[in-house]
C-alpha cells in the first residue's frame, strides 16, 4: 500500500513518463488541493456578504498577517528543508530522535511569538489600524494562540511529505481553512455572528486541527530521551537540517517582509483599501494556488528523479505546461473579472462602489500571479538542481525596488500600484533568472552537478 502512495504521490520515471500519467497527477493534486480552497473562497464569500468592506475587515486582513506569516514559513522554507531531513533521517534509522525536540523548541517559538504579539499590540494597532482600536485589541488577543498551532501543523505536513503522501499533506495545510469556514457558518446559525467571530473562527480552524497534528506527532515518535527533547543539536543530521533551514529561510524572510510593507502601504491609503485588496487578491490568486503551485511541485518531483542531463529539458517542458495554463486561467480572470466578483462576493452588505475598487485592484494581482507562478517555478527548479543562491540573489533585490518605488509612486495613482510595483520589480526578477535556467550550455553534461539521490535526499 505504501509503495502505491508514493508513486502516486511524487511518481517514478516510469509513472510520469507519459502524459496520462501526468494528468491523473495533477487532477489528483489539483482536486485535493480544491476541495480546500472552495472551502476558503466561501467563507471570504461570507464575509464579504456580511461584513463588505468596513473597518472590522480592515482591522481583521491586517492582523491575520501576523499568523499567517508564520503559516508561509512553516508550509514553505520550512518545509522545503525538514522534508528531505526527516526522510534521510528515517532512512539511516528506524526513528528520527530529534523529532521531539524540534516539536518542543518549535512550540516553544510560536508561544515567545504570542507574547510578543500581545506585548507589541500599542505598536501594532498604531501601524496597521487606523480607527476602532479597542476592538481591533480584542481581535489581536484572539489571534495570538495560533502561532504554536501553526509550528505542529507545518511539522506533521512535512512528515507526510517525506513519508510520500503529498495529497494528505496538502489535506493537512488546506484543512483548517475549512474548519474555519463551518465555525464562522456556527456563529451565524447561531445568531452569535460579531466583530470578532472573524478571528475567532480562525482561531478554531489553527488550534483544533493544531491539537490533531500535534498528537499525531507523538503518535509517529512514541519513545524518546529527554536529552533529545532538549539538545536534538546532539544529532548531526539535525544540525545538517538547521543549515538547510538557515539558507532557505533567507528569501522566505525578505518575501514575508514585502508581504507587510504591502500591508503598510494598504492602510495608509484609507478605509477599506486592506479589505477591497484582499477581496482582490483572493480572486486573482486561484490560478496560483489551484494550477500554479501544485503543478510546481509534481514538476520538482519529476526533476529529482530524471537524469541529470535531462533536467533542463523536463523544465522546459513542464514550464510550457505553466505558462499556457496561467496565462489561459489570467486572461479569463482578467475578461471576466467583473463578473466572477459578482457572483462571489455581490451580495448582503456588499455594494456597487465596493465591487468597482475590488476591480480596480484585480488586474494588478492577476499580473502579479503570473510572476509569481513563473518564480515559484524558477525556485524550485534552481533549488532542485543546488542554484538556489542564483535564485535569491535576484529576489531581495527586486523586493527591496519594490518597496523604494512605493515611496516614489505618488498616492493619486490608486490602490493599485502598490501592488504593480511589485509585478514591475519581481517580474524584472524572474525575467534574469528565466533567461539563467533557459541559456543552458551545451556542455552541461559536463558540469559537476550533484547526483539525483543528494539533491533529492
Amino acid at each position: 500500500m505504501r509503495s502505491k502512495r508514493i508513486r502516486l504521490s511524487a511518481g517514478s520515471p516510469r509513472d510520469l513518463g507519459t502524459g496520462s500519467h501526468i494528468a491523473i497527477l495533477v487532477g489528483l493534486t489539483l482536486l485535493a488541493g480544491g476541495l480546500f480552497k472552495v472551502a476558503a473562497f466561501a467563507r471570504e464569500a461570507f464575509i464579504a456578504t456580511r461584513y463588505g468592506v468596513s473597518e472590522i475587515t480592515d482591522t481583521y486582513f491586517g492582523l491575520q498577517q501576523f499568523p499567517l506569516a508564520l503559516a508561509t514559513f512553516m508550509f514553505g522554507a520550512f518545509a522545503l528543508a525538514f522534508t528531505p531531513a526527516y526522510a534521510d533521517a528515517k532512512r539511516n534509522a528506524s526513528t528520527v530522535k530529534w523529532l521531539r525536540g524540534l516539536l518542543f523548541y518549535g512550540c516553544l517559538i510560536g508561544a515567545l511569538l504570542t507574547l510578543t504579539m500581545l506585548a507589541s499590540a500599542p505598536v501594532l494597532l498604531k501601524m496597521f489600524v487606523r480607527s476602532g482600536r479597542s476592538e481591533a485589541w480584542g481581535t489581536l488577543a484572539i489571534l495570538s494562540p495560533c502561532f504554536a498551532p501553526i509550528v505542529c501543523i507545518g511539522i506533521w505536513s512535512g512528515i507526510c511529505t517525506a513519508r510520500g503522501s503529498s495529497i494528505s499533506a496538502m489535506t493537512m495545510t488546506g484543512f483548517p481553512y475549512l474548519v474555519m469556514t463551518v465555525a464562522i457558518v456556527l456563529l451565524h446559525l447561531a445568531g452569535a455572528l460579531g466583530s470578532q467571530s472573524l478571528a475567532l473562527s480562525m482561531a478554531t480552524g489553527f488550534v483544533l486541527v493544531g491539537i490533531y497534528a500535534l498528537l499525531r506527532i507523538l503518535w509517529a515518535q512514541p519513545g524518546f530521551a529527554r536529552t533529545d527533547v532538549l539538545m536534538p543539536w546532539r544529532h548531526s543530521d539535525f544540525r545538517r537540517f538547521v543549515r538547510q533551514l538557515a539558507a532557505s529561510s533567507l528569501e522566505n524572510i525578505a518575501f514575508v517582509a514585502n508581504q507587510f510593507f504591502i500591508l503598510y502601504f494598504l492602510s495608509r491609503a484609507g478605509t477599506g483599501a486592506i479589505s477591497a485588496n484582499n477581496y482582490a487578491m483572493r480572486v486573482g490568486m486561484l490560478g496560483y494556488s489551484l494550477f500554479a503551485q501544485p503543478l510546481a511541485q509534481l514538476m520538482q518531483a519529476r526533476i529529482c528523479l530524471v537524469e541529470r542531463v535531462e533536467r533542463t529539458s523536463t523544465f522546459r517542458r513542464w514550464l510550457l505546461i505553466l505558462a499556457v495554463g496561467i496565462a489561459a486561467i489570467a486572461s479569463a480572470v482578467f475578461f471576466f473579472r467583473l463578473t466572477v466578483i459578482r457572483i462571489v462576493y455581490m451580495r448582503g452588505s456588499f455594494t456597487e462602489t465596493e465591487l468597482k475598487t475590488v476591480a480596480a485592484i484585480l488586474p494588478a494581482w492577476v499580473g502579479y500571479v503570473v510572476v509569481l507562478s513563473v518564480n515559484a517555478f524558477l525556485a524550485r527548479y534552481l533549488f532542485t538542481t543546488s542554484r538556489g543562491a542564483t535564485y535569491v540573489r535576484y529576489m531581495i533585490p527586486a523586493y527591496i525596488a519594490a518597496n523604494l518605488l512605493r515611496f516614489v509612486v505618488p498616492t493619486t495613482a490608486g490602490t493599485s500600484w502598490i501592488i504593480w510595483c511589485s509585478v514591475i520589480t519581481e517580474g524584472f526578477a524572474m525575467l534574469i533568472s528565466l533567461r539563467t535556467c533557459l541559456r543552458e550550455r551545451k556542455d552541461s553534461k559536463l558540469i559537476p552537478l550533484p547526483s539525483t539521490q543528494e539533491v533529492c535526499s
